[in-house]
């Protein structure tokens, strides 16, 4: 329960600081993280037991778009949270790869894959704004 409390401080955390203090770069992926959050309960199917190809469309979506932004950004951080979703993209193919991948473990790699995307935009969102005022 409390990782659940703290995934959500931090994701909030993020989302709010990036709609509030961003520029269009972390706005724009403030919405694409939030909607990928609420599509990924709803195309859910296996409980993490089997592979979630649901998931893997939206975690692939969001992957193409960090990638799109990290090309076209004149930022840092867009790299990094790219970065970090290929890894958490990558986890899906493993369990393609291995059906045996333990449900708990598969979901907890999705799950702790997300707080390095998170924290590359609210740090990103940060140093924006801190910039901007200077």
């Amino acid at each position: 329960m409390i990782h659940k409390i703290a995934f959500g401080i931090v994701f909030f955390t993020a989302i709010g600081g990036a709609l509030w203090l961003g520029r269009s770069s972390e706005r724009w992926t403030a919405f694409a993280l939030l909607i990928s959050a609420l599509a990924s309960p709803l195309l859910q199917e296996n409980l993490f037991f089997r592979p979630e190809l649901g998931i893997l469309l939206i975690d692939g979506g969001l992957l193409a778009y960090l990638v799109w932004l990290a090309l076209r950004s004149d930022r840092f951080w867009p790299i990094y949270a790219a970065a970090f979703q290929i890894v958490g993209t990558t986890i899906h193919l493993a369990s393609v790869a291995d059906s045996n991948l333990w449900a708990k473990a598969y979901a907890t790699a999705q799950v702790f894959w997300a707080y390095p995307v998170l924290f590359a935009l609210l740090i990103g969102t940060w140093l924006e704004a801190r910039y901007r005022q200077n």
